[in-house]
């Protein structure tokens, strides 16, 4: 297979970036040939020289993310997609949410396959920001790919289409299965509760805080913030005790450290959530999380002895005892960390989303909606 594919203004490090750069990377190593352009030279280092080692050709724009302007990014754009033409695709996998989307689809023949992949909540407040062009990107797809069954529902309905499939996007496991092992809190040691991620009002930092005063290191629970973000100055968690602000992080190498030393994750999301990343890679680590029914949120809830969903009208007392409940079944060790690893490697084993996506990539003739291997609650 001949693939080409675009991805706009990548991070450092993020969700999607290490889905795309391990998906091509998986797909080169296979055999296939693979070019990866972007609109921006930002990718970290580590995710760059994944990509090298495994013979994916890079193209990327020389500006930072943010930094181009829209008409440099185009006439980029529109100059790779010209040389792209000189080679025959099989398949052009676009993703984001933009309408320089349609300008790679160019690239292709009349019989090539355009797959675009969408990877967020696309609920009603994301789709007012959704362009014209972009909304013309979902309606003219050949074929339409969301990351939760949720997302993938809600661009069905804002754009009239019935034949959106649903993937979940790869995500690496942080740690190898047989580093989790059960492990109860030592006797008197606090309950650690963290939050990993952008630190932005709709992941619920507020209410958060407010909850970490009212269950804090004198009920047995230490509450810890891992991400950054201007709205939030560590000032802002520092006038709570107990609750500890640790600041920017990045990479494989420190989201590892964080999750090893905390023993639950909670998400208080106040927008819909494609499919959380934070929690995916907590379930990696076998850690149990609490988080409110936001988009696609419940969709990984495959252990439910070790996940708590939360109802997103539940008020500020019901957090506060479902988070005192949460952390007395942590202590009493009622939740798995094995249990929660399995449920990981039953729906996000790397290995084997990447063969389902290979598997769709080369498979014109896969159902719409339909899972590509069964899904069972983990109960063992």
């Amino acid at each position: 297979m001949k693939l080409l594919c675009y991805v706009p203004q990548m991070a450092a490090y993020g969700g999607i970036e290490q889905h795309v750069c391990g998906l091509v990377s998986h797909l080169a190593r296979q055999g296939h040939e693979v070019r990866l352009i972007t609109t921006s030279n930002s990718l970290g280092p580590d995710l760059r020289g994944t990509l090298l080692d495994a013979g994916v050709s890079l193209r990327e724009y020389n500006r930072a993310r943010g930094r181009a302007s829209r008409l440099g990014k185009l006439a980029w754009l529109a100059r790779e997609t010209a040389l792209a033409r000189l080679r025959r695709w099989d398949l052009i996998y676009t993703n984001g949410q933009s309408g320089l989307a349609a300008l790679p689809w160019l690239a292709g023949q009349s019989d090539t396959r355009v797959v675009h992949h969408h990877h967020t909540a696309a609920d009603e407040s994301e789709q007012r920001t959704w362009s014209p062009s972009f909304r013309r990107v979902l309606r003219r797809a050949s074929e339409v790919v969301g990351c939760s069954v949720a997302t993938r529902d809600a661009i069905g309905r804002a754009v009239g289409r019935d034949d959106i499939r649903f993937l979940p996007y790869l995500t690496p496991a942080l740690f190898e299965a047989s580093e989790i092992t059960n492990r109860r809190p030592d006797s008197g040691a606090p309950i650690n509760i963290g939050f990993m991620g952008r630190l932005v009002p709709e992941k619920g930092l507020a209410r958060l805080r407010s909850l970490a005063e009212r269950v804090g290191e004198a009920d047995g629970v230490a509450w810890h913030i891992h991400g950054a973000g201007p709205l939030f100055p560590p000032e802002y968690f520092a006038e709570v005790e107990g609750l500890h602000y640790h600041g920017r992080f990045n990479g494989i190498a420190e989201r590892r450290q964080i999750l090893q030393h905390l023993d639950a994750l909670v998400l208080f999301s106040t927008h819909n959530e494609g499919m959380p990343l934070s929690l995916i890679e907590g379930m990696s680590a076998g850690l149990p999380w609490m988080a409110t029914a936001q988009g696609g949120t419940a969709e990984i809830a495959v252990s439910p002895a070790d996940c708590r969903v939360l109802s997103r009208e539940a008020t500020l007392d019901e957090q506060e005892a479902a988070v005192r409940e949460f952390a007395a079944a942590i202590r009493a060790g009622e939740t798995s960390r094995t249990r929660q690893r399995a449920a990981y490697d039953l729906r996000f084993a790397p290995a084997q989303v990447a063969a389902d996506w290979e598997h769709y990539f080369l498979t014109a003739a896969v159902s719409p909606g339909v899972r590509l291997r069964p899904l069972a609650p983990v109960s063992r």
